[in-house]
C-alpha cells in the first residue's frame, strides 16, 4: 500500500470561480473569460441542493483528446486509464528567458532525462508573449520517446496556433495533453508521481481534471 504520508501532495488545478444562479433568483457573477455557469435547483425526491452546469471541455486545468483534433479520434472514454496516472518528468524553463518580448522555442536538446513511458511536465515563469513555446521538433521528439502524456503551465502549446503542429504531432499519436496546470513551481524535485483523470464521457474531446502530483518528501 502507498503511504500518503511519505508524500507531499501538490494540488495542480486552477479553481474555477463560476456566476451562480440560485434557486431565490440571486445572481452572482463569475471570474471565468470562457463561460462558466452553475444553476442551482431543488431535488424534488429529497429537497437536497443540485445543480445543472453550462460550459465547455476546455475550461480551466483540462486533458485534451485525439477526438479534439482527430474526427473520429480516441475520446476521454475510450483513452486507457493508466495514461493519466503514472511517473512524471518537470522541467522548468525558467532559464529560456524571452529575447525582445518574444517567447523562444523549447528544443529537443532541452529535453534531456526525457524516458519512454513518462508524463511530460513542462513550466515557465513567463506570460502572454514571452513564454516559451515548444517547437516542432522538440514534440516529435516527445512522440519517439513515446510518452504518455504532457501537460503545460506557462508554456505555449506551439509557436502559432494556425498551424497546431505539436497538438497535431501529439494527439495524432494518442498523446493527450493537459493546459492550464498550476503550482509546478512547488515541485522541488525532478521526478513526481503524477493523477489526472478525466471524466469518462463518450464522444468528449476534452474533460477537466484535478491534477495532483506525490513529491517524496
Amino acid at each position: 500500500m502507498i503511504d500518503l504520508g511519505d508524500y507531499r501532495i501538490i494540488d495542480l488545478s486552477v479553481e474555477l470561480k463560476p456566476g451562480v444562479l440560485r434557486v431565490n433568483g440571486e445572481y452572482t457573477h463569475g471570474g471565468e473569460r470562457r463561460r462558466l455557469e452553475i444553476r442551482q435547483f431543488i431535488y424534488a425526491h429529497d429537497r437536497t441542493f443540485m445543480h445543472w452546469v453550462e460550459t465547455e471541455s476546455h475550461i480551466g486545468t483540462h486533458v485534451e483528446m485525439p477526438a479534439h483534433y482527430i474526427d473520429g479520434g480516441r475520446s476521454s472514454s475510450e483513452m486507457p486509464i493508466e495514461t493519466f496516472i503514472g511517473e512524471a518528468l518537470v522541467l522548468k524553463f525558467d532559464f529560456l528567458k524571452p529575447i525582445n518580448g518574444s517567447g523562444q522555442p523549447i528544443r529537443p536538446d532541452h529535453l534531456g532525462g526525457v524516458k519512454e513511458g513518462d508524463i511530460l511536465l513542462m513550466w515557465s515563469p513567463f506570460r502572454r508573449d514571452e513564454m516559451p513555446y515548444i517547437s516542432s521538433d522538440a514534440s516529435r521528439f516527445m512522440v519517439e520517446r513515446n510518452i504518455k502524456m504532457l501537460g503545460v503551465q506557462n508554456i505555449r502549446v506551439e509557436e502559432s496556433y494556425e498551424e497546431m503542429a505539436t497538438h497535431k504531432n501529439l494527439l495524432m499519436n494518442d498523446i493527450p495533453i493537459i493546459e492550464n496546470l498550476v503550482n509546478l513551481e512547488e515541485v522541488s524535485k525532478s521526478r513526481v508521481f503524477f493523477i489526472g483523470l478525466p471524466i469518462k464521457i463518450r464522444g468528449l474531446d476534452s474533460s477537466w481534471i484535478r491534477a495532483v502530483a506525490l513529491e517524496e518528501k
